[in-house]
Order: structure tokens, then C-alpha cells, then sequence
């Protein structure tokens, strides 16, 4: 199987037993199985799918998994809570399928605990609703992404990142050997909504971008905050984890993505309509 496909497999096993844990009113493990998918999420966001399919090669088959031995170092409670909770789920696992999910997920624990990103999934998902979308690598141009993305060994799997003040996906696929950057619209809905809730009147302005990046150094937005530069509004974004703002004008903002929308929409119409047609012959 796919590792893709392996993580999707054990992401509804652990969304099944969230709600066998829900309906039954076990209220630990319905708070725990939640976090479960968010380490799997944490992996895919940050690029790290295919780091994690080398690690499960290289673990020894045994009758039951167990937990990483970094365990006892990290002291993290939850990871351990969590841990103890698919250990458990192992061992209640009626057939194979769910339990090589299960295997899945322990692994996929471990494998956050043994390359010391407890921390970091820790905070991931504590502060998600506090940071700006996730992006692992920032680039003045797309000939640096992309010279960045054939450079690599290890290429993400996918995870966004930024070309100037845009969002990108860059991708790769170890099956078919390929990879490429295309855009991606994941800040717009952000401007769409906070927009539509009406910009503040007394928004900081600045004559220059340059006044406005300086300001912004001091005054990080959190994560996002409204300025004005040279009578325009613009959307600044903080990425707290690449230590920089990327500015988004709104108007502009707004307009592609009404278009891109729209396309989207046509597409879908096209596809419909050639299903029907299918189904007429």
C-alpha cells in the first residue's frame, strides 16, 4: 500500500473510534483521538510523508508495536497518553486491516518522538488557529523555488511555501519520479472573510512597503492585521515560523480569487455535464 494511502486508511480508523468514543461517552479518548489526526496532519503539512515511509521501512517486524524509547527522555504527557491509547486500541483491534492501522499510527507517534518534533507538534497544535497557514520555506523567486525543489534529495510531500508574498504547494511524487510548484489559493478565503468583516478605519498607513516592513518588525501582526501603504489596503500576514510578514494587496487579492473560484466552478459544471452525457450512451 501507498504510504498516502496508508495514512488515509489510519486517519478513518482513528476518526471511527473517535466516534465510538463520543456515542459511548469515554471523554478522554475523545479528546485524545482528535489529537492523533493532528500529528498525522502535522506530517503532512510539513512535508515530511516520505521521511516517515523511510522510517516505517526500516522498523523490524514484531508481533506487537511499541513505544519509542525517546519516550522516557521527552516526558511529553499527552504524546504518552496517546501513545498508551493506540497501544491499547492494538489489542482491541478485531481484524488485521485495523490493526495494521493502528501500526500505522504508533509508528507514526514514534516517529515524531525519535526526530525530536514533540515540541513542535506540541505547538503546531496548540497555536494553529494563532498562526498564518503553514509554509516551510520562503523565496524571492520561482527560479529559486523550483532550483530549490530539483536540489533536493528529500523532496516535501507536499508542503506549501512561499514565492514572494504568495502561497505555492511544491510537490513531489516518489511513485511516478516527479515534482513541481504550482500556486495555491490558501490565503484568499482568509482575506475574503476578514474583509467582508470590514476593514478598521484606522488601519497604520505608509507611503513605501519598506516603511511598512519596518514598522511590521516591531509590530508583528497576529497573524494577520490590515495597513495601508500609498492609499492601498493591504493584508499583512505574520509567519511566525519563517520570522516574516508577506503582504497581500486586498483588492487584487479579492478579484483573483472571485476568478479562481468561479473557474472552479465552471469545471465542476463541465465535469457534471459530461458525467451525464456518460450515462445517457
Amino acid at each position: 500500500m501507498r504510504i498516502h494511502d496508508a495514512l488515509i486508511s489510519a486517519s478513518r480508523f482513528a476518526a471511527s473510534r473517535w466516534q465510538a468514543a463520543r456515542l459511548e461517552g469515554r471523554e478522554e479518548e475523545k479528546r485524545l483521538w482528535p489529537q492523533v489526526n493532528e500529528y498525522r496532519a502535522f506530517i503532512g503539512e510539513t512535508g515530511q510523508v516520505y521521511l516517515f515511509e523511510d522510517y516505517l521501512r526500516g522498523i523490524p517486524p514484531t508481533p506487537r508495536p511499541h513505544a519509542s524509547l525517546a519516550f522516557d527522555v521527552s516526558k511529553d504527557a499527552t504524546s504518552y497518553k496517546v501513545m498508551r491509547l493506540l497501544l491499547k486500541a492494538f489489542d482491541e483491534a478485531p481484524e488485521p486491516e485495523q490493526k495494521q492501522s493502528v501500526i500505522v499510527l504508533i509508528n507514526l507517534v514514534n516517529f515524531i518522538a525519535d526526530t525530536e518534533q514533540l515540541a513542535a507538534v506540541e505547538d503546531y497544535i496548540n497555536n494553529r488557529l494563532d498562526y498564518a497557514p503553514l509554509a516551510i520555506a520562503h523565496f524571492t523567486t520561482r527560479d529559486e523555488a523550483e532550483a530549490w525543489l530539483k536540489g533536493l534529495a528529500e523532496p516535501p510531500s507536499p508542503a506549501r511555501i512561499l514565492i514572494g508574498d504568495e502561497y505555492y504547494l511544491a510537490w513531489s511524487s516518489r511513485e511516478e519520479n516527479v515534482r513541481g510548484i504550482y500556486r495555491d489559493y490558501i490565503i484568499e478565503p482568509y482575506i475574503e472573510e476578514l474583509a467582508a468583516r470590514g476593514i478598521p478605519p484606522s488601519t497604520p498607513a505608509f507611503e513605501t512597503r519598506a516603511e511598512a516592513e519596518g514598522w511590521l518588525k516591531n509590530h508583528p501582526a497576529s497573524p494577520f492585521d490590515f495597513v495601508s501603504i500609498a492609499g492601498e489596503h493591504y493584508l499583512a500576514v505574520h509567519h511566525k515560523r519563517l520570522m516574516r510578514h508577506t503582504l497581500h494587496p486586498v483588492a487584487s487579492a479579492l478579484t483573483e480569487w472571485a476568478e479562481t473560484k468561479r473557474a472552479a466552478e465552471r469545471e465542476r459544471a463541465q465535469g457534471a455535464a459530461e458525467e451525464t452525457e456518460e450515462g445517457g450512451e
